[in-house]
Parts: C-alpha cells; sequence; structure tokens
C-alpha cells in the first residue's frame, strides 16, 4: 500500500487548529498514514519511502520539507498552519491551487523568498511561543529593533549585468507578498522568473542613515512595482539567474529560516517535478464535510 506522512509542526503559529482525524480523513484515503508532530528538536531530513507528504505549519516547514531528500514523484500538500503564511496568501486568491516551481540559492530551495539585511531577521527571531500567543502581532515587537543599517558588501551579476556596492538589503522573492506587504506588482504566476530588490546602505548610520534607507524602504514596501525600477540606492528587476558573490558571511532568511552563506552562488527559478499543491484550512474543512479526498 502507498505511505503518507502527515506532519504537524507544533511549533506553527495555528498548528492548535490542526485537526489529525480531519487531515487523514481528506488525505488518507487509500493510503496507510503515519504521524509526525513536530517539536523543536525534531530533523527532517528523508522522505524517500512516501508517496505522499501533508505538511501542515508555516512557510518554514514548507522550506524544511522541500529542503528533504524524496521521490520526483512523491505528491506534496501544503495546508498553511503559520502565523503570517505569506506564500499561501500571496501567490493566489484560491483556496487550493498548486505551486509550479520554486527558487534555488545555491544548493537550497526556497518557496518565496530568499533575503539578507534590514528586517529580514524578523522571519526567524521571533520565538514560537510569541507566534502562537499574540499570532502576528508577535513581529511588531521586533519591528523598531531590526530597523537597522546592514553593510552588506556584495557584487551581484543580474542576467549577466554586473552591479556591486555595499547594501542594506538583498532580495529574491518569488511572491507578490513579504513582510507582509503585497508589493511585487510584477509577479505572475508560472512565469519562469523570479525578482531582485536591493538598498544600498547609507555612508553614515544613527539618526541621519536611519532617515535615508526610511525613503527606499518606504517606496519598496508601501507603494511596490509595476516595472522594473531603478535609482541611486535602488533597484527591483526580474531575473532568470542571479550570481551573488558575497565579501563576508552573511545569514539569510529562507522562508522564515535562518541560513548562513559565504563565497559565491547562484539564485535562479526551478521547476518542479511535481508540483505543491496548497490547499487553505477552510477548505480542508469544506473537504472533510463533503467527504471529498485528493
Amino acid at each position: 500500500m502507498k505511505k503518507c506522512i502527515i506532519i504537524k509542526n507544533r511549533m506553527s503559529g495555528n498548528s492548535s487548529r490542526v485537526d489529525d482525524d480531519k487531515l487523514k480523513s481528506v488525505f488518507g484515503n487509500g493510503f496507510e498514514v503515519e504521524y509526525l508532530h513536530m517539536t523543536r528538536d525534531t530533523v527532517l531530513s528523508d522522505f524517500s519511502r512516501y508517496d505522499r507528504i501533508v505538511l501542515c505549519g508555516g512557510d518554514g516547514t514548507l522550506n524544511s520539507v522541500i529542503n528533504c531528500k524524496k521521490s520526483d514523484n512523491t505528491e506534496i500538500f501544503y495546508c498553511p498552519f503559520g502565523t503570517l503564511n505569506e506564500l499561501a496568501t500571496g501567490n493566489s486568491q484560491a483556496n487550493d491551487y498548486f505551486l509550479p516551481d520554486v527558487g534555488r540559492a545555491g544548493d537550497r530551495l526556497f518557496s518565496y523568498v530568499f533575503a539578507c539585511g534590514t528586517f529580514t531577521p524578523l522571519g526567524y527571531v521571533v520565538k514560537n511561543k510569541q507566534k502562537k500567543k499574540f499570532k502576528s502581532l508577535a513581529y511588531i515587537s521586533k519591528v523598531v529593533n531590526q530597523y537597522r543599517i546592514n553593510e552588506i558588501n556584495a557584487k551581484l551579476t543580474i542576467d549577466g549585468k554586473e552591479e556591486e556596492g555595499v547594501y542594506t538589503l538583498i532580495m529574491a522573492i518569488d511572491s507578490p507578498k513579504c513582510f507582509g506587504f503585497k508589493f511585487n506588482k510584477m509577479f505572475k504566476m508560472d512565469d519562469g522568473l523570479l525578482h531582485v530588490l536591493t538598498i544600498k546602505a547609507p555612508k553614515r548610520h544613527g539618526l541621519i542613515g536611519a532617515i535615508k534607507i526610511f525613503f527606499p524602504l518606504f517606496r519598496a514596501f508601501f507603494i511596490g512595482f509595476k516595472k522594473p525600477y531603478r535609482s541611486k540606492n535602488m533597484l527591483f528587476d526580474e531575473f532568470q539567474r542571479l550570481n551573488v558573490e558575497l565579501r563576508q558571511p552573511v545569514d539569510f532568511c529562507a522562508d522564515g529560516e535562518k541560513v548562513s552563506v559565504d563565497g559565491t552562488f547562484d539564485i535562479e527559478p526551478v521547476k518542479l517535478p511535481t508540483p505543491i499543491r496548497v490547499i487553505a484550512r477552510n477548505e480542508i474543512d469544506n473537504m472533510a464535510k463533503e467527504n471529498r479526498f485528493v
């Protein structure tokens, strides 16, 4: 009999809403079902013996699973039970849709964002207890602390065009949404492209530097981009391949997971051998009530 594993991340913001029996009724028909309840010490590595993976958690949980060993034919179902669920709420208005591709940075996959610099640690510094208790409000308390100038010395080659400087933010995104802002108005599902946003660091820190980075941050996230944009201190563009050459080790946020990176690597879109099916919580409820199986 085919095997299905249902993964519940107990640390995700809305894990208390996960109903194991309901999930089994929707996803387990005709499968031998196993459960994995993730805790802080759980290490995910090899799912190659499973024909179906159902994961209930946030964007970080999805990132962990797509980077594990598995068969190309394995079905993956992502049920967003995280705090922000930016991939699920950003990529589609539908309650049930397929994610055909992801991004790859070096040898690591990411579902919607791979970024470093200003505000990006928000994805991994907020404690799980705070997320479970305060939901999205848990991030607000960290915003002021993360409003800081970073100095990321890097050379970027965007589809053959070189850019070099000291940046306070470098972001590769495959979604219309990040930080809660739906700013990437150029995004199209399954277009084989990613987008890059860079903001250069000011030469002065302190209040003057904070004021200087406010304006490009406001321009990027509150106004957004309908077409490529370039100014003295900011760039937004689409790409098929972005080569990043770092001058020092840097911590990146990959879908909410902390990843330390050094040296030179490429970022590019990757077509999935089997698209990931994203199903919202209310759609799972409807399917269970109507005895609909997948």
